[in-house]
């Protein structure tokens, strides 16, 4: 039995792809050709500029920029530099990150009023699959699928970008590639991203849950009922503190409720709703680069440590349960 649920959310994960292959495989994968290509760019015109260039002239005599990278006493700086490129160099993909939360949060939104627009709903409720898994199968491609595809888009398009800058730094004599392929951040890197992963699902479900919620609820304009209720909530609770001239919490429920219902979705949004958790300024310049990357692994997961994460995952989770039950009994005149 575990076999044939196990087998059949594969095969509604797979529709779900199919059906929406233009916004979860080819938006991620068009905004990285189109990243590479600005890079490689930018790159041809750093050859363009440098190599019109010198870096200086001693004694009348022009001295490249390869000479004085290469030079003996600039070779303990060069290697810091490698490696807080080795360590640094996936956040180059942050177009990417940015895009995954409007991918999910415009998957939610029609995930389920899709179906219901469109009449299709009634097929797919004549199939031996139930609204659970149905509903978990869009929960799933929200919160596990699109991420790592657009992690694995993300991590072509840095390597992608940081070969491009070894050609061009190649093209000034000066040669990382050797040095480059053996700091360990180079290949750590990609693991780190997929690494927060579980991190990003915990902090995202409760937006997840609320889309998913409205999308099996709303008739039409699915959009103005998911931002128009937060924030008319919001309004209201504004107006009665001012009619009351009583201290209510709107700045709690602005973060704390309305933030977690509508950003959720964006990587990185527990720094946002937990400012404690930026990394703190590294006391010397030399370390920054090491430390941020990994106070960012670190202090992300240290956030689960916070009760707010589990009481929204909660939350969320109770959300597509109703989002199970409304898609169960709710019939379209």
């Amino acid at each position: 039995m575990k076999h044939i649920t196990g087998k059949k959310m594969g095969w509604l994960i797979r529709r779900e792809l199919w059906e929406h292959k233009g916004m979860l495989l080819w938006t991620p994968a068009v905004i990285g050709i189109l990243m590479t290509l600005l890079g490689g760019l930018l790159a041809f015109g750093a050859v363009a500029r440098t190599k019109v260039r010198t870096a200086l002239i001693v004694n009348g005599e022009e001295i490249s920029w390869g000479a004085v990278l290469n030079a003996q006493s600039f070779a303990h700086r060069k290697s810091e530099i490698i490696q807080a490129v080795a360590n640094n160099y996936t956040y180059t993909g942050a177009p990417l990150f940015l895009a995954l939360g409007f991918l999910v949060f415009f998957y939610c939104l029609s995930a389920l009023h899709d179906d219901r627009r469109d009449r299709s709903i009634l097929f797919w409720k004549s199939l031996p699959v139930s609204d659970a898994q149905t509903v978990l199968s869009k929960a799933a491609v929200a919160l596990l699928v699109t991420p790592m595809i657009v992690l694995a888009a993300a991590s072509l398009s840095s390597l992608a970008l940081i070969l491009i800058l070894c050609g061009v730094l190649a093209a000034n004599d000066i040669h990382v590639v050797a040095e480059l392929a053996s700091a360990p951040g180079l290949y750590l890197g990609p693991l780190r991203l997929f690494g927060l992963l579980p991190v990003y699902m915990l902090w995202a479900l409760p937006t997840v849950g609320w889309l998913l919620l409205v999308s099996s609820w709303a008739r039409s304009k699915v959009l103005l009922w998911a931002v128009g209720v937060p924030l008319l909530l919001l309004v209201l609770v504004a107006w009665a503190g001012k009619m009351a001239q009583a201290d209510l919490p709107v700045h709690w429920l602005q973060t704390n409720v309305i933030a977690r219902a509508l950003v959720g979705v964006l990587p990185g949004s527990w720094y946002v709703f937990e400012p404690a958790l930026l990394p703190a300024t590294p006391a010397h310049a030399d370390s920054g680069p090491r430390m941020l990357q990994f106070d960012l692994f670190a202090n992300s997961w240290s956030s689960l440590a916070l009760p707010s994460v589990w009481v929204g995952a909660l939350l969320g989770v109770g959300m597509i349960a109703g989002a199970i039950r409304l898609r169960r009994w709710r019939e379209e005149g």
